[in-house]
C-alpha cells in the first residue's frame, strides 16, 4: 500500500513537468506562395476539372459508399464524391533547407 501511495504522490509532483508545446499555424499563413492559386471549387464535376486544370498526375480509385476518389495535381489534391468536387487541399511543399 505504501508503494502505491509513493507512486501516486510522485506522479502528482512530476505531472507539471510533463508538458508539451502546441504550435498552431493558421491556414491562411500556410504556404503563402500558394494562397492565390486557382483551385477547383466544391460542386464542380470531373469533366470540368479536367477541362480547366488538365489531366491529373495521379488518380485514386473510388473507396466507400458514397464513392470517394481523389485526383492529385502538382500543387493540390481534389476529392470527389462520385463525379462532384467535395474538397480541394494544397499539397505540402517542403522548403529547401541549406
Amino acid at each position: 500500500m505504501k508503494i502505491l501511495a509513493f507512486i501516486f504522490s510522485t506522479t502528482l509532483i512530476l505531472a507539471p513537468l510533463a508538458s508539451a508545446e502546441v504550435l498552431e499555424i493558421s491556414i491562411s499563413k500556410q504556404a503563402p506562395e500558394l494562397q492565390n492559386i486557382d483551385l477547383p471549387p466544391n460542386g464542380m464535376d470531373k469533366e470540368d476539372v479536367e477541362s480547366k486544370y488538365g489531366p491529373p498526375e495521379e488518380i485514386s480509385d473510388p473507396v466507400g459508399e458514397p464513392p470517394i476518389s481523389k485526383w492529385r495535381y502538382r500543387d493540390f489534391v481534389v476529392y470527389f464524391e462520385s463525379d462532384t468536387v467535395i474538397h480541394t487541399v494544397l499539397n505540402y511543399q517542403p522548403k529547401d533547407t541549406p
